[in-house]
């Protein structure tokens, strides 16, 4: 076993170190880097507390900018991943047998499954382990739709509300980035591509190189779409939580096709409304997914008021609204009989 110590000035100076074994395999693998399971230990106590660990995979100067703007997003709140620290560590590297320089990301360790595993009937995590709460939301997703829908969300929008007030936006809002924990939490994750925003009018669009989509295409803005990040706000993250919204109640996306018959959708073509049986979340997923910035809920507060007016009754066996025409036209009919009978 060759665990690794990691630990910079400010671990030191907080009398902590994090260690793992990279012989285990990772917990997690993105775009960044490899996440492995580690531990905090107190040098004074030798308390040891599970953390995560990202190890940022060969890192460019743009990618150390990212992970310390990620690591910096240390907000304590339940619905949020609580990010500790960006660490520089200095590290014998046994093959190369020379001294490194690797960057590290810790954050608190999760232990559950994405939502999107979870509307496919999945409740157990990478390591074997099965998850309760995950079981027991999606058999109250398959009983009660319209009530877990609006039960689930009210909890991403409280995370995604606290990211806005604190100055950040998430830009990568997916079910995907969203953990069901085995200790019955629903938890925002990766703020790989959050971004502090400024909420006074820009002069102009500021735009991305052609074809560098931020995020992911299904649940991607307008704005995200043109590349015009100087305009990427709040409402940003709102259309991608419509986006998501319409996703759990409908059960597909609003959207098919590939990525640029999709993005040309996201531009051009409405949202297919008539897909949401209810009239209240169908006003709701309308509102935040307005192709106009300005048409769209301009805070996370609205559109988390709006949801939470909802009466959460089920909808997985909502009647259609057609069904109640014939019923009533048959009553009318049998009415009409029995008068003539009699």
């Amino acid at each position: 076993m060759s665990i690794i110590r990691v630990e910079g000035a400010a671990e030191k100076q907080a009398g902590i170190y994090y260690e793992y074994d990279p012989e285990i395999p990772p917990i997690g693998e993105g775009g960044m880097g490899k996440v492995f399971a580690g531990e905090c230990v107190n040098v004074a106590s030798g308390e040891r507390i599970p953390v995560a660990l990202k190890l940022i995979a060969s890192p460019t100067k743009d990618l150390i900018d990212r992970a310390m703007r990620e690591a910096s997003i240390q907000i304590d709140h339940p619905n949020l991943l609580r990010m500790y620290g960006f660490i520089p560590n200095m590290e014998y590297d046994s093959y190369q047998k020379n001294y490194i320089l690797r960057y590290y990301i810790a954050m608190e360790r999760l232990v559950g499954v994405t939502l999107s595993s979870l509307v496919n009937g999945c409740f157990i995590d990478r390591s074997g382990m099965h998850i309760p709460y995950a079981q027991s939301l999606y058999e109250s997703y398959r009983s009660d739709r319209k009530g877990t829908v609006i039960s689930i969300m009210r909890s991403i929008l409280a995370g995604v509300g606290e990211l806005h007030n604190r100055g950040f936006i998430h830009r990568d809002l997916d079910p995907s980035n969203v953990m069901i924990t085995v200790n019955n939490e629903i938890k925002l994750i990766d703020y790989g591509i959050c971004k502090p925003y400024v909420s006074s009018p820009s002069s102009g669009p500021k735009l991305t190189q052609i074809g560098a989509l931020i995020g992911k295409v299904d649940y991607a803005a307008p704005e995200v779409i043109t590349g015009d990040v100087t305009n990427h706000n709040r409402t940003t993250d709102i259309y991608s939580l419509g986006i998501m919204l319409y996703q759990l109640y409908v059960g597909a996306l609003p959207y098919s096709g590939d990525n640029t018959q999709i993005m040309q959708a996201h531009l051009t073509v409405g949202m297919p409304l008539r897909n949401i049986s209810d009239p209240q979340i169908r006003f709701v997923v309308d509102k935040a997914t307005r192709k106009e910035q300005i048409a769209r809920y301009q805070n996370v507060a609205d559109m988390l008021s709006d949801l939470e007016n909802i009466p959460s009754v089920s909808s997985g066996s909502e009647t259609p609204w057609w069904l109640f025409v014939i019923v009533g036209v048959i009553t009318m009919v049998i009415g009409a009989v029995l008068a003539f009978i009699i």
